[in-house]
């Protein structure tokens, strides 16, 4: 469908400023961009230059992404209650610590299995809903974990948690890839990613105190009740954009698009995700990071416990506060290298992976060799930016070689995959730690990180620039190149 000249088109409203405001209300997203309403059904057949959405317009793309970064800091935080209240629930409940095992483990097996779903879901239905009855489901099933009486109804309302929590990150990190182009898609995402450290950080220690003061079912209602009025506020503000819309406008601006029929099966979904190289070595990459990341999560406290004599207390604190701290300031810089360096080569993105992957991994090595606190508190906190650096570009590079249509199921495989095998880290560095030493043990995970940033520098070197252009020629029916 082309939908004519600017002139002929309606005009989102101007604000009182004399901008494109966005209102917060509900309704249709053909009527809030000012296209007919059946223009969105397939958003392949939008010639980008016949509309500028008014939810990409202005600072709506940054509220959106402000009101996401709420929502994926309640994802974590959610996750983070039990754990934090653990001998008080034991105490009560009379469980034992196989069966608190069970309730963690629990939420990541049914998240894992579940998060391909989610994904083809994400690519087939207003990703707006999704979101907002993601959040609702989880936020409930938290709120609901506060009133249980034993073992059971606690696994059914984690396993509940878990789903809900599935189905909120590939339809969100696509609709935030289709607020934002090249020029800040990289530092958005970075930005969202700053919420699972606020979220590991800030939520382990409130929910600790809740429960300490008011008791542990509080921290679980008080977190889920302010999970369920954060969806209210999500489906009052919270829009619907066009498919790959960010990128279509960028091509419009220098050729001619004619996109391909954005009406996808499921297995041409999934051919999607896996018929480009790039993709797979990114995925694997993601799954050597994620062992890193289960064995740093599950061990570090322990090591410095051991290590340096410190309490339990202070242990978990210098184990989460210096790589995390250290994470939100790479995960900043990264994403706006990337992005600035992705207007001149889109392969700047992956590059950035590849400095995070191999400069990090030394300082992975000297947690678990060093004798002094300072070389490893230091570490730590060299570990976090590089880690950022990393995880700016996570689903910024991915979607380089994904089309806009196919981009939440690829997100959902990736993570299934990275957490389904990356899983078994922590039971895997627990038993090599038998053989030789817990810091060697988590020192040998340096090389996840050395081989990881090694994959995509072959992808890279490989598959990145025809797998780039093949996506937008089949997307968008044009290729602008890809430079070297």
């Amino acid at each position: 469908m082309h939908l004519g000249s600017p002139a002929n088109r309606q005009q989102p409203a101007e604000s009182p400023q004399g901008g494109n405001a966005a209102r917060c209300h509900p309704g249709s997203e053909a009527q809030e961009i000012g296209m007919p309403r059946t223009a969105n059904r397939g958003s392949g057949s939008v010639d980008a230059r016949g509309f500028r959405s008014q939810a990409d317009s202005g600072n709506y793309k940054w509220l959106v992404l402000i009101l996401f970064w709420l929502i994926y800091f309640l994802n974590h935080a959610d996750r983070m209650v039990l754990p934090s209240v653990f001998p008080l629930i034991k105490a009560e409940l009379g469980l034992s610590d196989t069966q608190l095992g069970i309730l963690g483990s629990g939420f990541f097996w049914v998240y894992a299995l579940l998060v391909p779903l989610a994904g083809g879901l994400g690519d087939v239905v207003r990703r707006k809903n999704l979101v907002i009855l993601a959040l609702l489901l989880w936020s409930s099933a938290t709120f609901a974990s506060g009133m249980v009486g034993g073992f059971l109804l606690l696994f059914v309302f984690r396993a509940l948690t878990g789903t809900g929590e599935a189905f909120y990150y590939p339809a969100a990190n696509s609709m935030i890839s289709d607020f934002h182009g090249q020029k800040t898609r990289s530092l958005a995402m970075g930005i969202h990613q700053t919420s699972v450290y606020f979220g590991t950080i800030l939520s382990a220690a409130l929910a600790g105190y809740i429960g300490e003061v008011y008791g542990w079912r509080w921290a679980f209602v008080a977190f889920g009740a302010l999970g369920i009025a954060v969806a209210l506020v999500a489906w009052k503000c919270l829009r619907e954009p066009v498919r790959g819309q960010s990128d279509r406008e960028e091509l419009a601006a220098v050729v001619e698009t004619d996109p391909a029929d954005a009406n996808h099966s499921t297995m041409q979904r999934i051919r999607d995700t896996f018929r480009a190289p790039t993709a797979v070595m990114l995925m694997l990459a993601f799954l050597l990071m994620i062992v890193n990341n289960t064995a740093y999560l599950t061990w570090t406290p322990s090591l410095l416990h051991h290590r340096f004599g410190l309490s339990l207390t202070s242990a978990g604190f210098h184990a989460t506060f210096w790589h995390h701290v250290g994470a939100m300031l790479g995960v900043l810089i990264g994403g706006r290298l990337a992005d600035r360096w992705a207007l001149r080569n889109r392969m700047g993105r992956p590059l950035i992976q590849v400095a995070g992957l191999i400069v990090g991994a030394p300082f992975i090595f000297l947690i678990g060799w060093s004798d002094s606190s300072t070389v490893v508190f230091a570490s730590l906190g060299a570990y976090g930016i590089c880690r950022g650096f990393y995880d700016s570009n996570l689903f910024a590079s991915l979607y380089e070689v994904v089309r806009p249509e196919s981009r939440a199921t690829a997100t959902g495989f990736m993570i299934a995959v990275a957490f389904l095998f990356g899983g078994s880290a922590p039971a895997i560095i627990g038993w090599l730690s038998t053989q030789l030493s817990l810091g060697m043990a988590l020192a040998s995970t340096s090389g996840c990180y050395l081989l990881g940033g090694i994959l995509i520098a072959l992808a890279c070197l490989i598959w990145f620039r025809r797998d780039a252009a093949r996506m937008q020629r089949d997307a968008f029916g044009a290729t602008t190149g890809v430079q070297a």
